[in-house]
């Protein structure tokens, strides 16, 4: 897994009011937690520097050594990227430290590959779960899960009991959970509009920034 360097320096102000004075200045406010910090502790860090750190291959489940100003360096996961609805901006993380010798669950995102042979019947591609939570050791988490479709028909599906994780890597999920479909025409779910999933957006933006800065 890749592991890159990230600075930080601590802040004493909390509340909306810093927090939106931080992003005006061009930096990120954020939460640092985990087994070898009491309590929590905030954060503010670069936005360029960190919007970087995120568009790695690994994205958000890369591993980050931060050195947080006037503080030992410590090894630190992504626990939760807060991003502004519209603009698509950073808003805010939680980070979270990690023992390298320790499990950790983490959502890994699915990538679906191969061509279905149920495509050449008109069947249609139904990709519905696009996360898996594994446990394992910090340093084995993967970028992505792969699952080839290539074999399925129409009518077939995958399941998280049918793919073959990498060694030392465990699913946490529902193993009858379904991944991906392939259906007829006739099922397929009708997609949302752009008003329904900005909407959806929103709500959730308003929902986690009650329980934030």
């Amino acid at each position: 897994m890749e592991q890159i360097n990230l600075s930080a320096q601590p802040r004493a102000e909390r509340g909306k009011g810093p927090a939106g004075r931080l992003r005006v200045a061009g930096r990120v406010p954020g939460i640092l937690y985990g087994p070898g910090v009491e309590g929590s502790i905030a954060l503010a860090l670069d936005m360029k520097e960190l919007d970087k750190t995120l568009h790695t291959h690994a994205g958000g489940n890369v591993l980050v050594t931060l050195e947080i100003a006037g503080d030992k360096s410590r090894t630190v996961m992504f626990k939760e990227v807060v991003r502004h609805p519209l603009k698509g901006t950073v808003v805010h993380v939680d980070l979270l430290e990690v023992n390298m010798n320790e499990m950790v669950e983490i959502e890994v995102p699915v990538h679906l590959s191969g061509k279905a042979a149920g495509l050449a019947f008109g069947g249609i591609v139904q990709h519905e779960t696009r996360t898996i939570t594994i446990q394992c050791l910090p340093a084995l988490i993967p970028d992505s899960i792969d699952v080839d479709i290539t074999p399925l028909n129409v009518g077939q599906s995958i399941h998280i009991k049918d793919i073959q994780l990498g060694k030392g890597l465990t699913a946490i999920d529902d193993a009858d959970l379904t991944v991906v479909s392939i259906v007829s025409p006739t099922a397929e779910v009708a997609p949302k509009t752009a008003e329904e999933v900005q909407a959806e957006l929103a709500k959730s933006f308003a929902e986690k920034e009650e329980g934030k800065e």
